[in-house]
C-alpha cells in the first residue's frame, strides 16, 4: 500500500515484483507484472484523486494454481466517463495486452476503482 503520488509508483512496483519473484514464477511473468503494474499505478496517480490530496493505493497479488492474480484499488473518484475520450487510453490498452484477463470497474459500496489482472502461468516454463 502507498499514496497515489508519482514517487510511490517505483517503490510499489519494486515491492510487488519482489513479492512475485518469491513465488518462483518465470522472469517473463515478473516483467509483465512490472509493466502492467506501472500502467495501473500511473492511472491511479493521474486520475483517481484529481482536485484533492493523494489517497491510498492498495495492491494485492496472489497465486491461485496456474494463475497469478493482482488487484489494484484506490479510494478516488471512480471511473468518470469522458466525452472526448470514448475508448481505452494507451496505458490501459498496454496493461490489458500484458495479461490474460483484465477488468476495471468502480468499486461496489465504496468510492474508487478496482483493476483486476490475471496472468496464466501455464506453459511459461523459463526459470525465474
Amino acid at each position: 500500500c502507498g499514496l497515489a503520488r508519482p514517487d510511490e509508483v517505483g517503490r510499489l512496483r519494486r515491492k510487488l515484483a519482489g513479492y512475485v519473484e518469491k513465488m518462483e514464477v518465470p522472469e517473463s511473468v515478473v516483467e509483465d507484472v512490472r509493466v502492467a503494474l506501472s500502467e495501473a499505478l500511473a492511472n491511479v496517480v493521474l486520475h483517481a484523486y484529481v482536485g484533492r490530496a493523494p489517497g491510498p493505493i492498495i495492491v494485492v497479488a496472489w497465486r491461485d494454481g496456474d494463475d497469478l492474480l493482482m488487484r489494484i484499488c484506490d479510494e478516488g473518484r471512480g471511473l468518470v466517463p469522458r466525452v472526448d475520450s470514448p475508448g481505452l487510453g494507451v496505458g490501459i490498452s498496454l496493461m490489458a495486452s500484458m495479461v490474460d484477463d483484465f477488468s476495471v470497474a468502480n468499486r461496489e459500496g465504496t468510492d474508487g476503482t478496482m483493476v483486476s489482472l490475471r496472468l496464466s502461468l501455464a506453459g511459461r516454463t523459463e526459470a525465474a
